[in-house]
């Protein structure tokens, strides 16, 4: 009852968005790429509009000859070593589901309904 008279709509600007995923990256185990990015974020916001576009055409230029597809290889290995942990992670834990519910249906089956569920 005490707040009924509280406002729920806010704006949310830069620094909140910003607060709201370093607290997700903490929950998540992942505020060291997160920190960096924030990082990188501040100081390409902070650098010249003509800096960046330097900035951006080296980049670019650097991976059309070859020297950052190390880091390109490395970024694009990392991705794919994610999704697919993820994905492993999601079928193990169906198929652990799938073969704890076959086992109490059988535990029912042979003790006739007597077991209790633990849920």
């Amino acid at each position: 009852m005490a707040y009924k008279n509280r406002r729920t709509d806010h704006k949310v600007g830069f620094w909140e968005m910003w607060r709201d995923v370093f607290r997700y990256s903490l929950n998540k185990g992942q505020f060291i790429p997160a920190l960096v990015a924030f990082i990188i974020a501040i100081s390409i916001l902070k650098m010249p509009s003509e800096d960046v576009s330097k900035l951006i055409f080296e980049i670019l230029a650097k991976l059309e000859s070859g020297y950052l597809i190390g880091y390109a290889v490395g970024i694009f290995s990392l991705i794919g070593w994610y999704t697919h942990s993820r994905w492993q992670r999601r079928l193990i834990a169906r198929e652990m589901q799938r073969i704890g519910l076959e086992k109490s249906q059988l535990q029912n089956e042979k003790l006739n309904g007597k077991i209790k569920s633990s849920q």
